[in-house]
């Protein structure tokens, strides 16, 4: 039976957790990719470096880096996300837009799109894939935001080669494999009638899900028959290094769920959410998860 650790968000330094990835750009620290000026130019003097959180963990877990800032007082913030092997990443992005104008040569920013004030680049370079996703900029078109990615992409070292994939590499798992929708409609009553589980993907492409994909994590939404969203839980394989004291993510869940809990699965971390449920319910639907 695979371990579980009490839900919650304090992190633990037992030795059974398995180790922080490795990343395939090791001792990469951020203001060698965004030096302190340029941060301080593009976002503004009062922008300091943002923690990483717990919904950054698949793109570590994929050997990524990651680096943030943000000045929350004028609504500005810089995101930068970094794998090493990049080209399916890159295919994916390009499909997922179906942009055909768009080169999937290395070494092109075709990628680049801003709405609402937002600006998100995407690009290849070699085996580098990068996501920079700015906000609060006077950036309509992107141009900043394309410039900032490309001195970026100068700054990065050549990734490390990546390991062999291991024997034990994650299987193809399915939601509803996961958490039947019959067992979970046995805890949430007759809200559960007609539910179905739906794709999470938003009209968008997110590194972060991406990677989750890649390292066969699982993201899923259980919807009631009105669309109401009942269960939502999160699968990330050999995760469990996020609940250690020396984690690189803060171990505190940011989901914004009155009622969302996070265990440890063997060596998998899982978190569930149930708007609307009882803690009682949540936690009932988290060991159904778990078993």
């Amino acid at each position: 039976m695979p371990t579980e650790t009490p839900s919650g968000s304090t992190p633990t330094s037992s030795a059974a957790l398995p180790p922080p990835p490795t990343s395939a750009f090791p001792g990469l620290a951020c203001d060698a990719l965004v030096p302190d000026a340029e941060v301080a130019s593009f976002l503004g003097a009062a922008a300091a470096p943002r923690p990483l959180a717990i919904d950054d963990a698949p793109v570590l877990q994929e050997g990524g880096s990651i680096c943030a800032w943000v000045d929350e007082a004028a609504g500005t913030s810089l995101t930068v996300r970094i794998v090493g092997d990049g080209v399916d990443h890159w295919a994916t992005f390009n499909h997922w837009y179906e942009h055909t104008d768009w080169s999937d040569s290395v070494g092109e920013i075709n990628g680049t799109m801003c709405s609402d004030g937002a600006c998100s680049v995407h690009a290849l370079d070699g085996e580098r894939f990068i996501e920079v996703d700015s906000a609060g900029l006077d950036d309509p078109a992107g141009t900043r935001t394309e410039e900032l990615a490309r001195a970026v992409l100068a700054a990065a070292p050549v990734p490390a080669p990546a390991e062999s994939p291991s024997s034990s590499a994650p299987t193809s798992r399915s939601c509803a494999t996961a958490l039947p929708v019959d067992t979970a409609a046995a805890h949430l009553g007759a809200a559960a009638t007609g539910a179905s589980y739906v794709s999470t993907a938003t009209p968008s492409y997110h590194l972060v899900q991406d990677s989750l994909q890649r390292v066969g994590g699982l993201d899923c939404r259980l919807l009631s028959a009105d669309s109401h969203e009942l269960v939502r839980f999160t699968v990330l394989p050999g995760g469990a290094w996020v609940l250690r004291e020396d984690s690189p993510v803060s171990a505190v869940d940011s989901a914004g769920n009155e009622h969302s809990t996070q265990a440890r699965h063997g060596d998998d971390w899982v978190r569930l959410q149930s708007p609307g449920a009882s803690e009682e319910t949540t936690r009932a639907l988290l060991a159904e998860l778990l078993s």
